[in-house]
Order: structure tokens, then sequence, then C-alpha cells
């Protein structure tokens, strides 16, 4: 009986460790304290004011991202690396090259 009890007491504090790990929870997404305003606010001082809930919550063409503006040229860049921009050819979209061993094409 012992043993039967050891295994589910490990086997629920195993899975309990697994989805703690696999959830991506930032620890200021709900906090309103001193730490948390001040991540907030250097996040918005190096990008052109955005709050992290702001800077990619945009769509276009069903891919989440952000426009970016460079003098007068604009172009989308989404959060899986991809961008729509203006080339020597007209619009078009291209795919970032990542190092990230999880990305799947």
């Amino acid at each position: 009986m012992k043993i039967f009890l050891m295994t589910i007491a490990f086997a629920t504090l195993s899975s309990g460790l697994a989805l703690a790990n696999s959830y991506n929870y930032s620890a200021c997404a709900n906090s309103n304290s001193k730490a948390c305003q001040n991540d907030r606010a250097a996040f918005a001082e190096h990008h052109n004011g955005q709050s992290p809930e702001q800077y990619n919550n945009h769509w276009y063409q069903g891919k989440q991202g952000r426009w970016s503006q460079q003098g007068n040229d604009w172009r989308w860049d989404g959060v899986h690396g991809e961008k729509y921009s203006k080339g020597h050819s007209g619009w078009g979209w291209s795919k970032a090259e990542r190092n990230d061993s999880n990305h799947r094409d």
C-alpha cells in the first residue's frame, strides 16, 4: 500500500511540475508591483512608447506582429520572423532565418 501511495504522489507531483514548466506566464502579467511598473516603463521607453501588451498585438493577413517605419519605408514584422516589405519587385513576404531549435517550417 505504501508503494502504491508513493507512486500516486510522485506521479501527481511530476505532472504538476511538467505543467508549470510548459505554461509560459509572465510574473508581471497581473501584478502592479513597483518592479513590474519599472519593467513596463523600461519596455515602453525602448519600444516607441508601446507597452508589452501593445507591442505585437496586431494582425495582418492572418499573421501576428507589428508595423514599423524607418523614414518613408514601412514594413510588417511578424512574431515568427516573417517580414512584409516593399522590395525591388514590389511588396512581398520574406522569412527571416532563425536559429531556434524548436522552430518548424
